[in-house]
């Protein structure tokens, strides 16, 4: 597995405590996390893909936004996911989920990181089934 950066060693033993494997890499300036075997819930196409993190530059200050989905992943009842948009990342199309934390749910530094972000990701993918 590539580890072209370093993650903390929350994000580590959290990652470890999921069982979860990972790589990180880089392409271009940007960090990426990847995330192969991410669950994906039943009422989706699939029911794991792989999830990407850009791991901004001044994290764990600055928040993790959004997440990437490879395969790309649609809902079984054929209804449209909203804010969808394609990003070629490590040579794999990726599905970017323009989703975002709000003011009711900030970033809260010191306490959030990657695993509290992936938390995050299943809250938005379980919202979506729920429209």
């Amino acid at each position: 597995m590539r580890k072209a950066f370093q993650l903390s060693e929350e994000d580590e033993e959290c990652l470890a405590q999921g069982g979860r494997v990972w790589e990180a890499i880089r392409e271009g300036d940007a960090k990426w996390l990847i995330l192969p075997g991410h669950q994906i819930p039943d009422g989706y196409n699939v029911s794991t893909a792989t999830a990407a993190l850009r791991i901004p530059p001044n994290y764990p200050d600055e928040q993790i936004d959004m997440v990437y989905f490879d395969p790309p992943i649609s809902l079984k009842s054929d209804r449209m996911i909203a804010n969808l948009s394609p990003l070629a990342l490590d040579g794999r199309q990726y599905q970017q989920w323009s989703r975002h934390r709000t003011a009711e749910n900030p970033w809260r530094p010191g306490i959030d990181n990657v695993c509290t972000h992936l938390l995050q990701v299943d809250t938005w993918l379980q919202r979506e089934l729920a429209k």
